[in-house]
């Protein structure tokens, strides 16, 4: 049951995620065919990503989001919250990937040196 919450909520989050980057876009181009198309590609994405689960993920590019918007404000007013949010979520994605890597790479590296000496892959 854990197992079955645990994926319903990254899949909620995933769509929440990319659905708002979506729906910003179009708020930022000033169209709303482009928003909407915005949402539907980006929940399908969100859900998609979701499934392969990437937590690790979602939470960088919320936070990169969040800062990238703090500094769009601060920096150049209201205009620029939109394009630094989502350039902040793009890096924050990057940051996400790389760290995620670096995490798998350091298990695998440390179940690797718990194997007993005479075992081998």
């Amino acid at each position: 049951m854990d197992r079955l919450f645990r994926g319903s909520m990254d899949t909620f989050l995933g769509v929440l995620i990319f659905a708002t980057a979506g729906a910003l876009i179009g708020v930022y181009l000033e169209h709303r065919v482009i928003g909407l198309a915005g949402v539907i590609l980006g929940a399908v994405l969100g859900a998609f990503v979701a499934k392969l689960g990437a937590r690790r993920f979602f939470y960088s590019v919320l936070a990169g989001t969040l800062i990238g918007g703090l500094i769009g404000w601060k920096a150049g007013g209201t205009l620029w919250v939109p394009m630094m949010a989502g350039t902040g979520s793009a890096i924050g994605g990057f940051i996400g990937i790389n760290i995620e890597l670096f995490v798998r790479a350091y298990r695998a590296r440390s179940m690797e040196k718990k194997k007993p000496k005479g075992e081998s892959s």
